[in-house]
């Protein structure tokens, strides 16, 4: 028998019992349909993180307290060093005298800092969170008003009592009205609003995650009256383009090491973060799909049980083949043939399943983004062809071994 016949042989076998044959695949079918919906899930979180945190800007730079290893040591550094954003207990060294020392850096557009600080809102007898910027924070974050203005350098210098805030905070205040030029109290003074921003759908990802509509800023020198240390959360520096980014870091080390020599703060860049994330989402890809993948061992299972009832069944056949001549390895290779067609076919089948589901995914709930990955099919398609090769061996061998007179005495 040579292996055309060998294939047309298997074929005949597997359509002479096709509802068998259909619930034999329906484990691959299942695997292989979970490998590739959860795998495209977890390919679509890392595009919208990746999108995200792009969508900040290529050219910006954070400069955060303490020391930061993104990724893993670089060759001749030791192994036990911080890596992947985690923060050793330095303290926060950053001062709001840093950033101004950063502004008209050569490779540096813009640099601003940021502090947050809990006060009390007297309208409303409750604590909240404020954050003091200057005028620069809104060049990097081009805030979207409803009304009125940012605040603007002097309004910084002078300490001045104004405030921007976010729709939630307007609407709390003072019933959404037009409150430019009305005030309200913090920690018993008075401040001014100078701008209403618009609503803007609150981001829960990248680093300046942060429900924009509930936000109070008001001048970072008046935060820093309240503030003992006097430091500032972060400094967030933009370069005049994504070509200048190492050039602006190098100007910011060189620049921050004058004040602080013992180098307590870390350089941060887009791609760097964006790396981290990356590499966090992948493994969780990866683990997604490994538990996928142990339906696809139970479809196995289930391939080799159905295999050796059939090689049970098929005894007198197998018995008859090898009398008229059909070899050990013409057997073993024609009951390999079926059970790696089983798991091709529910492979196939569980692939156009996947791909179907992972489109439709995001229809049924809008807020899930899926992307089919190539190497996640591909991986999963060798996988179901080893898992039918592996599971099939068996009861190949089982059969090519049968002694044909026993075969045929069989009932």
């Amino acid at each position: 028998m040579n292996f055309k016949e060998s294939i047309r042989s298997s074929i005949k076998s597997l359509f002479h019992n096709k509802l068998r044959s259909l619930l034999t695949m329906l484990g691959v079918i299942i695997g292989i349909f979970s490998v590739i919906t959860l795998t495209s899930i977890g390919e679509g979180l890392k595009q919208e993180v990746g999108s995200q945190v792009e969508s900040l800007g290529a050219n910006l730079l954070y400069v955060v307290p303490g020391k930061i290893q993104m990724g893993p040591p670089k060759k001749g550094e030791s192994q036990l060093s911080v890596q992947d954003g985690h923060f050793n207990d330095s303290p926060n060294v950053l001062t709001y005298d840093d950033v101004l020392l950063l502004k008209g850096q050569d490779n540096i557009a813009t640099a601003t800092g940021s502090l947050t600080s809990i006060d009390r809102l007297d309208d409303l007898n409750i604590f909240v969170s404020t954050t003091g910027v200057d005028e620069d924070f809104n060049k990097i974050n081009k805030l979207d008003f409803a009304h009125g203005r940012f605040i603007n350098g002097d309004e910084r210098k002078n300490k001045a009592k104004v405030a921007v805030i976010g729709q939630q905070a307007n609407i709390e205040l003072f019933n959404n009205q037009n409150s430019i030029g009305k005030s309200f109290k913090i920690n018993g003074q008075d401040y001014r609003v100078i701008g209403i921003l618009k609503y803007k759908e609150p981001e829960n990802l990248g680093p300046q995650a942060e429900n924009i509509n509930t936000k109070i800023y008001l001048p970072i020198t008046d935060v820093l009256d309240r503030k003992a240390d006097k430091t500032v959360g972060q400094i967030l520096v933009q370069a005049p383009s994504s070509q200048d980014v190492e050039a602006a870091a190098t100007v910011i080390k060189n620049t921050l090491s004058q004040n602080h020599p013992e180098g307590n703060f870390t350089v941060l860049k887009q791609k760097d973060i964006l790396k981290a994330i990356n590499n966090i989402l992948g493994a969780l890809t990866a683990g997604l799909g490994g538990i996928a993948a142990i339906s696809l061992l139970v479809g196995g299972i289930g391939i080799m049980n159905i295999m050796l009832v059939s090689v049970t069944e098929r005894t007198k056949e197998i018995g008859i083949r090898k009398a008229i001549g059909a070899k050990r390895r013409d057997i073993l290779v024609q009951f390999l043939i079926e059970a790696v067609f089983l798991s091709l076919i529910g492979g196939l089948l569980g692939l156009l399943a996947g791909i179907t589901g992972a489109r439709l995914l995001p229809q049924i709930l809008p807020n899930i983004n899926t992307a089919v990955s190539m190497p996640a099919v591909i991986t999963a398609l060798v996988f179901a062809l080893l898992v039918g090769i592996f599971f099939g061996v068996y009861p190949a061998l089982k059969a090519a071994k049968l002694d044909p007179i026993e075969a045929l005495r069989s009932e």
